[in-house]
């Protein structure tokens, strides 16, 4: 069965999606000293990509995303990997906080932390398992 293109939907979808994509990047970064961030915000870009699929369909997640979606799977999973590799390396514990700071130009102290670290990598997990499964059902129906 063939759905039709829908020109209202896919009107929505370019104006949804980059909102989703910045408030999903808003969770990450406010979100990465409590709990969830990476992933709340990665189940709101794994949305954004559902919309997508929905509406252009898996050539469309295709082009949304940098990777084949396996591959992004992969680097989620050794980002978050190796911070928490990077505790074990400072604190001989795994998955252990380490914290650096810096002083940028313009911008001032900037603090940096490998929790944030780990978040990046289970926000990129997240939404390169989706689309995995996406792909997939997209493959199946056709």
């Amino acid at each position: 069965m063939r759905i039709r293109f829908s020109p209202l939907l896919a009107t929505g979808t370019r104006v949804l999606v980059p909102t989703l994509v910045l408030f999903a990047i808003f969770l990450l970064i406010t979100g990465h000293d409590v709990p969830g961030g990476g992933f709340a915000g990665g189940l709101i870009a794994a949305a954004a990509l559902l919309l997508i699929f929905l509406t252009f369909g898996v050539r469309g997640v295709r082009r949304a995303l940098p990777a084949p979606p396996e591959t992004v799977v992969g680097v989620g999973l050794a980002v978050a990997i190796g911070a928490g590799v990077i505790g074990l390396v400072f604190h001989d514990a795994f998955l252990t906080a380490t914290e650096a700071s810096a002083t940028v130009p313009v911008i001032g102290d900037v603090k940096l932390s490998s929790l944030l670290l780990f978040d990046i990598g289970v926000f990129v997990l997240v939404v390169g398992l989706v689309a995995t499964a996406l792909v997939r059902l997209g493959a199946d129906a056709s």
